[in-house]
Parts: structure tokens; C-alpha cells; sequence
């Protein structure tokens, strides 16, 4: 999903399960919902060997830590190769249907507010910083940072940092290059030597530097997160970690939001609904009345519904990460003035996306209204749903649902040995996922015993004191 966002309402973080769940609340409503699992990114910095140089394509093959050999350009790389060579190599770009692997030997280490490049030597402002006496000042406070020649290209996110926060971001990315210039001295085998910070994890850092109320629940991740922050010597008052007996999505009603982001229809504010329904091809909206201000005028009454729908389809397009070509068939507006103020309310709702990520079509002969949204990652049906039939939860939702659900448990008292049923596809998943089953162990005391049962759902679990 998308990681847009202006710093502002508050963010709920869920990171009790295997999965990292994000949510941002604005005006007491969810806005948007993140769910992360992990896995290769773009930017993983990786400790490789040479396994095959091929002249023919004017690069060679890398073997590389926990995914598929990737494929490194000489052009890409400063420096001549050879078979059984150990390299320092990024991922520009993930494996996905037949492209596979693909890499860079130019090292670009991307955190919150700059970019480190090792040995690039050049230090680089914003652009929009206009500012001489601010320019003067931070080039001098990036160099007087700058070790073997580093190049530090500082992003508009920092301008408004502390130097100290500045000066903290980069000790945390030359540490990261320190221990991958380390892994390359005394080399073994092939190693992630870096997780690259995902998008998501950019978001929470700048919504965090921006001092936006954050509440976690997970004990690792608020460690973590206060870490960043008292590396950077920015405050972590804003900063809570969730100690209530509830979950905090249960807690802050963010489960029914989903649950409801989950669903074709949403009831508007004033009366009437809209349906959302997904394809592969694009996603189609209906718009109806449903009784609101039946009696009154029908193209004031179309005007009106049709505008409070604009807003709220905007609202769950995001929400629900829609992207592709959305056709929207609002109530039928007779006059030119009508659908002026619908196009006007869609645009104002999207906002800076228009800039991009949004490509406006208008209304059509039929008077239909399209519009094109920039895809960006899974829609939140298929993060949820996988490809299974429509609201059946895939395994790995399921998987996780029932984490959360012992971790509620817990909270409610429930510790000691326990013996778990769970349907054979859950068992079978658990006896493969250590990491699963260890955080079952740290919250009950003890690891439970797990039993497949056949008559349960895979969302479904059983749990009785052993």
C-alpha cells in the first residue's frame, strides 16, 4: 500500500502478531490501514558472491541470502567482476512474475531524512529550500558530519530538524554501511547484511519526527520506535505504548472500521449509500439516493447525495488502497452545473494526488464518471482475502487473527500451559512458523500445545487450560 500522508491525526500500530498493522485516525475515523509481513524489499543491502559472470549480457549473477539469484549489471557496479567475487549489492528491483532479481553495486542507504551514499563526496539540498542563510547553515553541518568522503543528500523532511536529530540520522546510516564494509572483509556466505527501512516504516518516522500522537502495542516495536527517536535527540512524548486489557484495534474501534472497509456498501452521512465493487478489470461505484430527502426536488436531491457520496468515495478509496480505473455512476444530474460541483468535490477530496497519482476522465456520454488511480501494492480486500473466495480470510490472515486472539486471551488471565485446537491447515502453518510459536510461549509462559480439529474454520480456535 501507499504511504502517503500530511502528519496529521494520530497513528495506532498493532505489532502483537506476525503481521504489523498501521492505522491512521483522523477526525476519529480510520483514514488508512497498512498491513506489512515483511519479506525482500527494494534497497536490501545484501553480502553476495559472484556465482557466474555473462558477457553476453553485460553482467552477472549474484547469489544472494533467502531469495532467487539476482542479476548484476557491469554498469551498475564500480569496479571489474569476477566468478567467486564477494560484492556489496542493493536490490533495485524484487522478483516478480518472469523478471527476476535485479541489482546495483552503487550503494544509496535511504533513511527518514537523507540519503547516504558512501564515497559519493557530494552534498545536495532540496531543492525547494531557498532559503541562503538555512542552505549555508546546513551545508556546513553536513560537512562537518561527512566521514571518508560520504555523499549526503539531506531530504525535505529534515529541514525543519534539529541539528542534532540531522547529525543522529546520519550515525544511523553510516553504522549500516560500517557493518556491511564489515560483513565484506571477513565474507562466508551470502547475507542480508541491511534491511532497507520500508516505505511504512517512513511514514511512522516522519509522522513521528512531525510529533504526531503514536500508540503501540507490541513491546519490541515501541522499543524500537523510542530508539529512533533518542537517536535522532527528538522527543518521545507523543510516543505510548498500549497497556490496556483490550487489544488496540479492539480498543480504539479500529477491527469494526475494517471490518467494514471489507464490505460492497457504506451508508452516507445524510442519507443514502454507495456500493463498491472491485474487479480485476476496475472497480465500480454506484451511487443511490435510498430514500434521503424523498420529496424533495429530484436534481437538488440528486446534487446533494451525489456530492456527500463524492467525499465518502474518495474516503474509501484510500482507505481500501483502490487503485486501476474506478467508473462512478452517480444519480443522474440534468444540469451542467451539477456535475461541475460532483467533478469539483472529487478533486478537491484528492487533493495533492491529483499531482500524479490521480489522472481525472470526467463524465462520459452515458454520464458515467472515471477516473484512473496509480496502483500501489494490494488493494486491502486482496491483503486480507489472498486469493481466496469473496470474505473467506486468508491463511496468513487467519493465522494472525489467532495470534491476536491469545494475545487477548493473555490479557484476560489466561496463562500457564494450554492446550490449543486449531483447524489442520493452522496446525500444519504454526509447526512451520518458530517465530509464531514463540510468541505464543512469551505470552502464555509457556508454549501451548497445539491439536489439529477438523470441524474447525481455519479462523477459528479452541483453547482450554492442559
Amino acid at each position: 500500500m501507499s504511504v502517503g500522508g500530511n502528519h496529521t491525526g494520530r497513528l495506532l500500530i498493532d505489532a502483537v502478531a506476525l503481521e504489523r498493522r498501521v492505522a491512521l485516525v483522523e477526525n476519529d475515523r480510520l483514514s488508512r490501514l497498512w498491513i506489512d509481513r515483511g519479506g525482500p524489499a527494494r534497497f536490501d543491502l545484501h553480502l553476495g558472491c559472484i556465482r557466474k559472470i555473462l558477457p553476453e549480457m553485460a553482467a552477472a549473477m549474484v547469489a544472494l541470502d533467502g531469495i532467487p539469484d539476482g542479476l548484476l549489471p557491469f554498469d551498475r557496479y564500480p569496479g571489474p567482476l569476477h566468478e567467486g567475487q564477494w560484492v556489496l549489492v542493493q536490490v533495485s528491483r524484487l522478483g516478480f512474475e518472469d523478471k527476476g532479481v535485479k541489482l546495483t553495486g552503487r550503494i544509496a542507504i535511504e533513511g527518514v531524512g537523507m540519503i547516504l551514499r558512501p564515497g559519493g563526496k557530494l552534498i545536495e539540498l532540496p531543492r525547494k529550500l531557498k532559503d541562503a542563510e538555512q542552505r549555508a547553515e546546513l551545508t556546513t553541518l553536513l560537512k562537518s558530519l561527512q566521514v571518508d568522503g560520504d555523499g549526503i543528500m539531506l531530504r525535505s523532511a529534515a529541514l525543519d530538524w534539529s541539528q542534532d536529530a540531522i547529525a543522529g540520522e546520519y550515525r544511523l546510516l553510516r553504522a549500516q554501511w560500517q557493518k556491511a564494509v564489515a560483513a565484506l572483509a571477513s565474507p562466508s556466505k551470502p547475507t542480508l547484511v541491511c534491511k532497507a527501512q520500508s516505505d511504512l516504516d517512513q511514514m511512522i518516522e516522519r509522522h513521528l519526527m512531525h510529533g504526531v500522537e503514536c500508540i503501540v502495542d507490541g513491546a519490541d516495536q515501541f522499543v524500537q520506535l523510542r530508539g529512533v527517536l533518542k537517536a535522532r535527540g527528538a522527543s518521545d512524548a507523543h510516543l505510548t505504548r498500549h497497556t490496556g486489557s483490550q487489544l488496540l484495534f479492539n480498543d480504539q474501534g479500529v477491527e469494526e472500521a475494517i471490518d467494514e472497509a471489507l464490505q460492497s456498501r457504506v451508508d452516507l452521512a445524510g442519507g443514502g449509500w454507495i456500493a463498491i465493487d472491485p474487479t480485476t478489470a476496475l472497480c465500480a461505484i454506484d451511487v443511490n439516493a435510498g430514500g434521503a430527502d424523498a420529496g424533495r426536488d429530484s436534481e437538488a436531491r440528486a446534487i446533494e447525495v451525489n456530492l456527500r457520496a463524492a467525499a465518502e468515495i474518495v474516503h474509501q478509496i484510500r482507505l481500501r488502497n483502490i487503485g486501476g480505473l474506478v467508473v462512478i455512476d452517480p444519480l443522474r444530474m440534468q444540469t451542467r452545473n451539477g456535475r461541475d460541483k460532483f467533478e469539483n468535490a472529487i478533486r478537491t477530496a484528492f487533493g495533492a494526488e491529483l499531482d500524479g497519482a490521480v489522472q481525472i476522465g470526467g463524465f462520459t456520454r452515458l454520464g458515467l464518471y472515471e477516473f484512473s488511480r496509480q496502483r500501489a501494492g494490494e488493494s486491502l480486500l486482496a491483503r486480507v482475502l489472498g486469493k481466496q473466495a469473496k470474505h473467506t480470510p486468508s491463511q496468513e490472515t487467519s493465522l494472525n487473527s489467532i495470534i491476536r486472539a491469545m494475545i487477548a486471551e493473555c490479557r484476560t488471565g489466561k496463562v500457564g500451559a494450554m492446550v490449543l485446537y486449531v483447524a489442520p491447515s493452522m496446525a500444519e502453518r504454526l509447526a512451520q512458523r518458530i517465530d509464531a510459536v514463540q510468541i505464543l510461549a512469551n505470552a502464555f509462559g509457556v508454549a501451548p500445545d497445539i491439536i489439529a480439529d477438523p470441524n474447525l474454520d481455519d479462523d477459528a480456535y479452541r483453547l482450554e487450560k492442559k
